[in-house]
């Protein structure tokens, strides 16, 4: 009797190899989160990662000491957005602090995307026209435009004195 029962175990165990599947796999699987990130930069923005644009130096102000053109900046943007994105612009003319409020305008110009600003009244980038307009991507990518003001010497020399505050804003929406 022990032998049948051995025999059987034996045989049972060598029928199981018989019966498993030729094929084994393993399945990976990830969560890739939407990232944006949009900063105005010292100088172009080539970085590959959202901590390299937040480390990247930034610049929030500049002083106008004369008329002419200036490179004040970049506005740089990293984004995997699969559908893409848009960043857009507007801008307040230089308004003194004193009242009688008076206004000093100027040009902000990234490459053909530019506006001219109108005293006090805040002027934008009219679509079709945008300062980044990316229908999609197929990987985390960075994109930088250089920011130049333009300022006239008649704009700057006749306006009366005092301290004067203008201001450009870029805003990204994801498409």
């Amino acid at each position: 009797m022990k032998k049948l029962i051995t025999l059987l175990i034996i045989l049972t165990l060598a029928t199981g190899g018989i019966f498993a599947s030729p094929d084994a796999f393993l399945e990976f699987s990830t969560l890739v989160d939407q990232i944006q990130g949009m900063k105005i930069t010292a100088s172009q923005f080539t970085g590959t990662s959202l901590e390299a644009l937040a480390n990247a130096e930034e610049v929030t102000s500049y002083t106008v000491t004369s008329g002419g053109s200036f490179e004040v900046g970049w506005i740089s943007v990293i984004s995997n957005n699969r559908t893409g994105y848009e960043v857009t612009m507007s801008a307040t003319a230089m308004a003194s602090t004193e009242t009688p409020v008076s206004y000093i305008n100027y040009t902000i110009s990234l490459g053909t995307a530019m506006i001219t600003t109108n005293g006090a009244t805040p002027v934008s980038l009219q679509p079709p026209s945008y300062v980044f307009k990316v229908a999609s991507l197929d990987s985390l990518t960075p994109n930088s435009r250089k920011i130049t003001l333009i300022v006239s010497d008649d704009a700057l020399n006749s306006a009366v004195e005092g301290q004067y505050t203008g201001t450009v804003t870029f805003s990204f929406t994801a498409t």
